[in-house]
């Protein structure tokens, strides 16, 4: 799915991408160019204050507590169905497809323990992020089993 976000959605939507999803997050403040700019996109706020023009406009949205990363994931997990499997496909910054790459050519930017036990490395192509499944992996798996609890 596509989504839009609040900037001040920032953990909502790393995770979002974690889970495979395309996501873009608003710089500033939510304005109306943003919003048909993007009205293919599903809008995520902690607002009600657009409500009523995201209704005229035809645009998805959900409206999702402010403070709690952790319940909006659920709550978007649970309202639009989505798969709560961790994809790691795209980049948890920009949001760019990642693209595999072979652990020697990325060699001298990974730290020597996480090259010698880690795999699955991947790249952005479009800001350079390098990502790696190491040992934080399995405490994202355990982190997003909590999240569903919640649910």
């Amino acid at each position: 799915m596509k989504f839009l976000l609040e900037n001040n959605l920032s953990k909502l939507a790393k995770w979002l991408r974690f889970l495979g999803h395309d996501v873009r997050v608003l710089g500033g403040e939510v304005n109306l160019r943003e919003l048909v700019r993007n009205q293919e996109r599903i809008f995520i706020t902690t607002s009600r204050r657009w409500e009523r023009t995201l209704k005229r406009m035809g645009i998805e949205y959900l409206v999702v507590p402010r403070h709690d990363w952790e319940l909006q994931l659920c709550m978007v997990i649970k309202h639009f169905g989505l798969s709560p499997r961790l994809l790691l496909d795209r980049c948890a910054y920009c949001g760019a497809k990642l693209v595999p790459v072979e652990k020697e050519k990325v060699k001298d930017r990974v730290p020597p323990r996480a090259y010698d036990t880690a795999y699955d490395f991947t790249l952005c192509p479009e800001c350079g992020a390098l990502f790696w499944k190491g040992t934080h992996y399995e405490g994202m798996l355990r982190k997003l089993e909590e999240v569903l609890k919640k649910c």
